[in-house]
């Protein structure tokens, strides 16, 4: 026959199961439809925004646009006829890093191919230098627009002694740039090897692009790539990585690069609206551009952070939460869940210590000093606000039926609180934990991070302390039995030995013997007494334990020897569980490490290569696997649980 408990805990795994399918498939179905649509293109970038005297912008998109709309703060501005870079007055400048150390000697040729392609389809006004790697940082030609020249000294490279000195040719040719323009400076590398022997580290060398606002362009064919080659290009705007080791697709590089650098176009704009504009916004055809600038400055790259469009939310449905109404309604939920939290805190520390419970405290706990008589009428439960607050959440969890498990479970735990107080209180954590969301983080995501947190720990923690005190309970009771029955044998009766064992037992079995011995002495019958101790504590073997008195009384016998016998069969079950305990304490360890193991991988993945691991977020594919492996996850670690919890 299936227990109630049994039943319950069924009942809870298939509600999981059930709530975690839905989450997947509310995750997984809108990924899996957005799957089949057709990949989108490649959308413009904005490269740079000038607002030093007449305003213009740098664009990088595909094709040669046929309109674009600018509009600063939300005000349209007149915007000029788009102009190729190459075409337009600003200086196109060009770095070429070619590796022609020894251990990359079998991609030379390739690479010369590549760099001369991109020579000879550069317009006539860029200037172009040439850098080699292999042995030591080598400048072949310095900036020039010799176009011919610099093809016939890249086509007579040869291979070079020693290792690639990778980041001091890219610091050495950057620094050698002369008013670099952002979206007219690129440095396009063609290496096979990471770096061997520069001096310049790789930060020294990113930072060198960044201070330059160049685009790099690398194309790597080593089979081990880099993550520091990667982040190179990361860092900068408008760049591009490529990874392959055959050698017609690196020989082709050169006249892709050329396209893309070809297809960066110059806007200027009227400039009225920019002596107070900080926001920009710029629609090429069909796509809209979000960014910010600096008033009287250059501003490019990861400086160009993206925002709202005006008037647009990013929280949909939550737009109202940003700017400074989300701000103000942080500090005042933060001002309500800090008064309730001190109040909730001041109560943990304060008894009710009305007229009745000053004259029931003798009974309640001899051990225990008396309360002020005038301690009611300094404490919070005079302040009418919070009085009013209590009743309010007692009648809300009465009508919602949970008043009874509530008082139940806060007893057990041992919180000095009534139900009321402590929904008023756990009412102010979720506020405060909202309020931390909004000030902390901000949006949505801290909204549901720290609601979520401020939701489910306060029950967890009441329900840790609960679970904890019961299983010390019933740790104490078969020598609680044994020690009741040896007053039996000594003369005492049932009731003088169960308030006597009280006075000896440590909490919390005392605490319980205590204020059976109290309802014992209002009029409760003692069985009833015990009974209600036994539901309180949700403890089944007491429970047995009392119903052997109550049939001791019914039939008669020897209640000392039945006493002694409950304990001793008590404590074989103590030692089984424990038992039990010790022989699957391995396969706990083991679900609980396996369980963590991937969030914990997936932290340090994220930590070392984000990169990497926004694809799972990003991506339709991703998301749906994300979806999957969480399923699988939970799915596995119930399983695990049920083949470790073993009852006696």
């Amino acid at each position: 026959m299936t227990s109630p408990s049994s039943t319950r805990r069924r009942r809870g795994l298939v509600g999981l199961f059930g709530a975690v399918f839905v989450l997947v498939a509310a995750v997984a179905a809108p990924a899996a439809f957005a799957q089949e649509e057709a990949p989108a293109a490649t959308p413009p970038e904005l490269l740079m925004v000038d607002a030093t005297g007449e305003p213009f912008l740098v664009v990088r998109t595909a094709v040669e646009p046929s309109k674009i709309d600018i509009t600063v703060d939300g005000l349209p501005v007149e915007a000029s006829n788009p102009i190729s870079v190459a075409a337009s007055s600003l200086d196109v400048q060009t770095i070429l890093v070619i590796d022609n150390s020894a251990e990359s000697s079998e991609f030379l040729d390739s690479f010369i191919a590549s760099a001369s392609d991109y020579v000879r389809r550069a317009p006539a006004s860029e200037q172009i230098s040439v850098w080699t790697t292999g042995g030591a940082a080598r400048l072949r030609v310095g900036l020039n627009s010799e176009h011919d020249r610099t093809q016939e000294i890249v086509e007579n490279i040869v291979t070079a002694a020693g290792a690639n000195h990778l980041w001091d040719s890219v610091r050495g040719g950057v620094l050698d740039l002369v008013d670099s323009v952002p979206g007219a400076t690129n440095v396009i590398v063609l290496t096979a090897n990471v770096d061997g022997g520069s001096v310049s580290s790789p930060a020294e060398s990113r930072g060198a692009v960044l201070s330059a606002d160049a685009s790099a362009f690398l194309v790597s064919a080593a089979e081990t790539v880099s993550v520091v080659e990667k982040r190179f290009v990361d860092v900068t705007a408008g760049g591009a990585y490529a990874e392959t080791t055959e050698l017609d697709e690196i020989a082709g590089y050169g006249s892709s690069i050329s396209q893309v650098i070809a297809s960066t176009w110059a806007v200027a704009f009227s400039g009225d609206p920019v002596e107070s504009g900080t926001s920009i916004a710029v629609q090429i055809d069909e796509a809209t551009i979000n960014a910010t600038f600096s008033v009287g400055a250059v501003t490019s790259g990861r400086a160009l952070a993206p925002i709202a469009a005006p008037g647009a939310s990013t929280l949909p449905g939550l737009g109202f939460l940003e700017g400074s109404t989300g701000r103000n309604l942080g500090l005042i939920l933060g001002t309500i869940a800090a008064a309730l939290g001190a109040y909730s805190i001041a109560m943990l520390f304060q008894k009710d210590s009305s007229g009745l419970d000053d004259v029931l405290q003798a009974y309640a706990d001899p051990h225990a000093g008396s309360a002020a008589a005038d301690s009611e009428k300094h404490g919070f439960a005079k302040n009418l606000f919070m009085r009013r607050a209590v009743e309010i959440s007692e009648g809300i969890a009465s009508r919602r039926g949970t008043l009874q498990r509530s008082e139940s479970l806060l007893e057990r735990a041992d919180m000095p609180l009534r139900v009321g107080e402590a929904l008023t209180a756990y009412a102010g954590i979720v506020l405060g934990s909202l309020a931390g969301g909004l000030i902390l983080v901000g949006g949505l995501p801290g909204l549901l991070i720290f609601g979520a947190m401020g939701v489910l720990l306060p029950p967890a923690v009441v329900r840790f302390k609960a679970n904890r005190r019961t299983k010390k309970f019933m740790a104490l009771l078969p020598d609680t039995l044994q020690l009741l029955s040896s007053t039996l044998k000594a003369g005492y009766s049932f009731m003088q030995g169960v308030e006597a064992v009280s006075q000896e037992v440590e909490d919390p079995m005392g605490s319980e013997l205590r204020r059976i011995v109290t309802e014992a002495q209002l009029g409760r019958p003692l069985e009833d007494a015990m009974d209600g101790s036994a539901e309180r504590m949700e403890s089944d073997d007491f429970a047995w334990a009392v119903m052997a008195v109550k049939i001791q009384r019914e039939v008669g016998g020897n209640l000392s020897e039945l006493l002694l016998t409950v304990g001793e069969t008590m404590t074989e079950r103590e030692r089984l569980r424990r038992d039990v305990a010790a022989l699957t304490a391995e396969g706990k360890m083991s679900a609980i490490v396996l369980g963590v193991l991937p969030i914990l991988l997936g932290m340090a993945m994220w930590a070392m290569n984000p990169e990497y691991i926004n694809t799972l977020f990003t991506d339709s594919l991703g998301k749906i696997l994300l979806g999957a492996s969480v399923f699988a996850a939970l799915a596995g670690f119930a399983w695990m649980k049920k083949i470790i919890s073993i009852e006696i």
